[in-house]
């Protein structure tokens, strides 16, 4: 079973992080993520469009955001579909192995 695809909110609480593969794919499968605001999650996260960061170490913040999301299911719904589009347009096989293959060139040049 695909637990993943199972959330209807992907929460992600981490102190530290650098670029979250599971927070990816929850991007992938078009849900909303609640994160802190720590490491790659910004990066990854656009706050209040594809989800909602949080400070780090505020379970208070935290619990808010998810209890936000929660309550707006329309709000959720809408973050789901950007978030679903964000991670086609920058984080997708794809677009990684174009940009990784680019980097490479430019070495060569």
């Amino acid at each position: 079973v695909d637990y993943l695809a199972l959330l209807d909110i992907f929460l992600l609480s981490s102190f530290t992080e650098g670029t979250s593969m599971t927070l990816l794919e929850a991007m992938s499968l078009g849900i909303p993520a609640v994160a802190t605001n720590v490491g790659g999650n910004p990066e990854i996260v656009q706050h209040e469009q594809t989800g909602l960061l949080t400070p780090s170490d505020d379970e208070r913040a935290f619990a808010g955001a998810l209890l936000q999301l929660w309550r707006n299911p329309e709000q959720a719904k809408a973050m789901a579909q950007a978030s679903h589009a964000r991670f086609a347009q920058q984080f997708s096989v794809q677009i990684m192995a174009g940009q990784y293959h680019d980097v490479y060139r430019n070495l060569n040049e």
